[in-house]
């Protein structure tokens, strides 16, 4: 019996640290990768995602609150570099397919908008933005209490904005707001 109880608690840790150390998990590609040369990454404070001019009514300002954090990892294409920028981006992609990100938004060939967790409660948005010039970009967008429809209003709303005019400066991503579609 005591053997039986021993092996049962032999594989619920096994299992529990095989659970814990994801290694391809968007986390650690941007924990990896901070600090290699060609990638720029930041947090970005929520409160510089919320200008004072940017005017939020009742449900979109309930999904500003619910944001926790918000962590960029960008790699910027440079002149001979360009098979590396592929390789990286194939990466992303790659981790951005396994099945517990679901699709919200996608911008074909220059990217896409996914969660993880249900319409009701978001646990992470994922922006993943690229192109051949540019390079790439992805953020993770933590939060707490996130629903579907609080940041598809969160999401008109600052699609509608001019950004660069009401003082939000997004780095990375302005050029990819800016570009031609």
């Amino acid at each position: 019996m005591k053997t039986l109880q021993s092996i049962i608690s032999a594989l619920i840790l096994l299992l529990c640290f095989s659970s814990c150390s994801d290694k391809e998990s968007l986390q650690n590609y941007i924990l990896a990768n901070a600090e290699n040369i060609g990638f720029s990454s930041s947090s970005i404070p929520k409160s510089v995602l919320k200008p004072i001019a940017l005017e939020m009514n009742e449900t979109q300002l309930e999904a500003y609150e619910a944001i926790e954090r918000v962590n960029v990892l960008a790699y910027r294409v440079a002149d001979g570099k360009e098979n590396k920028y592929a390789e990286e981006s194939k990466k992303v992609k790659q981790i951005l397919k396994q099945q517990k990100y679901q699709e919200l938004v996608s911008f074909g060939s220059r990217g896409m908008v996914k969660y993880i967790g249900s319409e009701d409660s978001i646990d992470e948005i994922v922006i993943f933005m690229t192109d051949k010039e540019f390079g790439f970009a992805v953020a993770r967008i933590i939060g707490d209490d996130m629903s579907m429809n609080k940041f598809m209003e969160l999401y008109k709303l600052v699609s509608q904005q001019n950004l660069s005019a009401d003082g939000l400066d997004l780095g990375v991503f302005s050029n990819f707001i800016s570009m031609p579609k």
